[in-house]
């Protein structure tokens, strides 16, 4: 904890470039799979560039994080991905936001708004909202992932979009009651 009682997340060791072997067992494993959550990092970026060579047509699914719509290191995961996920922190206006990634090739997108819930954007022009579920915030530290989580899961069962955003905003909300991520992580470090 911060002197001023806030949480912050620090990585102790930086992601390794992928060698040979470990590229070709994660390809391998993408010519099966029909969605792909492909990470903002270098092993993702890599994945991507050769994704046509490897032959997997997974559907991608990204999140952007606090995406910019201008940051170039962005634009080929976003050209990428079937479905996008960012905040609204570096915003003024999400929906433009999400519609200039639309315009690059996603058929949705979705930002999280904090206590403003979050809204989505789908290629027909057709705009979702939920409202954040109330609760008591004990620490904002992966309230995102969870989210997505929650979106992720409920879309794959088959719920269409709406249905999936409030699933979202419920799994955000068990993230943000816990000071480890989840309750069960709760439990197990007491």
């Amino acid at each position: 904890m911060t002197p001023q009682g806030e949480r912050l997340s620090i990585y102790v060791d930086t992601p390794s470039t992928a060698g040979q072997s470990t590229l070709h067992a994660v390809e391998t494993a993408l010519r099966g799979a029909d969605v792909a959550v492909i990470d903002l990092s270098d092993l993702g970026s890599t994945l991507l560039e050769r994704r046509d060579c490897a032959e997997w047509r997974a559907n991608v699914w990204v999140d952007l994080h606090d995406y910019d719509g201008a940051s170039a290191y962005h634009d080929p995961f976003v050209t990428a991905a079937d479905v996008v996920f960012m905040n609204d922190d570096r915003t003024n206006d999400p929906w433009e936001l999400m519609s200039s990634c639309l315009r690059r090739g996603p058929r949705l997108a979705v930002c999280t708004r904090g206590a403003e819930g979050a809204i989505a954007l789908n290629t027909s022009g057709d705009r979702y909202e939920v409202h954040a579920e109330p609760t008591v915030v004990v620490d904002t530290n992966g309230a995102g992932d969870a989210f997505m989580a929650g979106f992720f899961h409920a879309s794959l069962s088959g719920a269409d979009i709406a249905a999936s955003l409030r699933q979202g905003a419920t799994q955000a909300t068990i993230a943000l009651r816990s000071p480890h991520l989840h309750p069960l992580v709760d439990r197990v470090l007491g």
